[in-house]
């Protein structure tokens, strides 16, 4: 078998994942990163595959949670590679992943933890009935915990501020031609869909796929990387 017939195996093999978390704070059940790599890493040994990850760039950005607690996004560009270790043939797999965190210790290891579990489950199209965030809600002393509903929410904030702002210097404040650059980041042609116009029209699931395709089109236009700017600094409105 080549390479792609093995990966092929590897998707065959997998019906579904059981959700043996539980995140007794937010009340709900979800799919562990030990279940990925314990139904996964078996078949990959019998097939002589590795899969080798390679950050290929980060950023750190801060804010505020409402009760003033310093919050921390940690962002990763990973790039996993397939090596088939009998042939020596290599199949590299680009991805995306964040991770938020109170205390502010934790946001890299969730953010590799993320995208190690993430890439796995969407890459072999593995079925879930929700996307669970990760379980852990302990943040420092004496702070409030973050729950998986929280920070996913703040995340989505964060996101959709950064994207305005990333427009917003692109254009000069232009607004429709924000618009219709939205329009460009938010079509999908193969499903006949024309893209929106407004932030407020994407939903959380889709502004991750967005910020990337902003963050990319700043750094090809402005030859830097985006660096957010919290309101209270002198961030826009938008």
């Amino acid at each position: 078998m080549n390479l792609l017939e093995k990966l092929l195996q590897i998707q065959i093999s997998i019906d579904a994942f059981l959700k043996d978390g539980e995140n007794k704070s937010d009340k709900y059940k979800y799919v562990s990163s030990d279940m990925v790599l314990d139904t996964i890493r078996p078949k990959m040994n019998e097939l002589k595959l590795l899969l080798e990850p390679s950050i290929t760039g980060h950023g750190l950005h801060t804010g505020e949670t409402k009760s003033g607690t310093t919050r921390f996004m940690t962002e990763i560009d990973v790039i996993f590679t397939w090596i088939d270790v009998e042939s020596g043939e290599t199949r590299a797999v680009p991805f995306y992943a964040q991770g938020v965190d109170l205390a502010g210790e934790k946001g890299v290891g969730k953010a590799l933890t993320y995208s190690e579990k993430y890439f796995l489950m969407k890459y072999f199209h593995v079925p879930t009935s929700k996307d669970d965030p990760d379980s852990d809600g302990r943040t420092g002393k004496g702070d409030k915990p973050l729950r998986g509903t929280q920070a996913a929410a703040e995340t989505a904030a964060y996101m959709r501020e950064a994207i305005m702002q990333m427009l917003n210097d692109l254009y000069a404040g232009d607004m429709d031609k924000m618009a219709q650059a939205l329009v460009v980041f938010t079509k999908n042609d193969a499903r006949q869909f024309a893209g929106h116009d407004s932030i407020d029209k994407i939903t959380d699931a889709a502004l991750g796929a967005v910020y990337a395709k902003a963050k990319s089109a700043y750094k090809k236009r402005k030859g830097a990387d985006f660096v957010f700017v919290p309101k209270d600094e002198g961030g826009g409105d938008s």
